[in-house]
């Protein structure tokens, strides 16, 4: 009983394994999407339908057939054509920096104009408050001396009743 039990779980693990394996096989696809065309017009090999996009494709499927895997195929081609091959840097180097800098610059540019604007906003505060100041100052002090007055003068009557 225990041996029925243990090969049909050694064949549902074979099943598993059968069926799971072809969705990690390399294709094509997955090796155009990382290398430029070099025909000039600045598009990925998987997208491009030129005559030089072709070739690359047929070289693609070419290495894929004597067994060579994504890394070997790009290096293939950043050896033949150099890195302007790669649809994007790589993220040693100098070209790391290529990665870096947007990314700082947006992140620095934002606060620079976060402050910029905060330091604006004050000024126009200050500014109105000072504004209000010299407008409503001589204002507000007659018409508190004259409620002042029409007070005492309340006070001063019931005060006597």
């Amino acid at each position: 009983m225990k041996v029925k039990i243990s090969a049909v779980l050694f064949l549902l693990l074979l099943l598993a394994v059968a069926t799971v394996a072809p969705a990690y096989a390399l294709s094509s696809k997955d090796v155009e999407g990382e290398l430029m065309c070099q025909c000039g017009c600045t598009m990925v090999v998987d997208v491009c339908d030129c005559e030089q996009a072709n070739q690359i494709r047929d070289k693609i499927a070419e290495l894929m057939g004597q067994g060579q895997n994504k890394e070997q195929i790009i290096a293939y081609f950043v050896g033949r054509y150099g890195e302007k091959m790669l649809s994007a840097p790589t993220k040693k180097g100098f070209n790391l920096f290529a990665w870096v800098v947007p990314f700082a610059a947006v992140v620095l540019g934002g606060t620079g104009l976060f402050f910029l604007l905060r330091a604006w906003a004050r000024r126009g505060k200050r500014e109105e408050a000072s504004e209000e100041i010299h407008t409503l100052q001589p204002v507000s002090i007659e018409e508190y001396r004259g409620r002042l007055e029409e007070e005492l003068k309340k006070f001063k009557e019931e005060g006597t009743r």
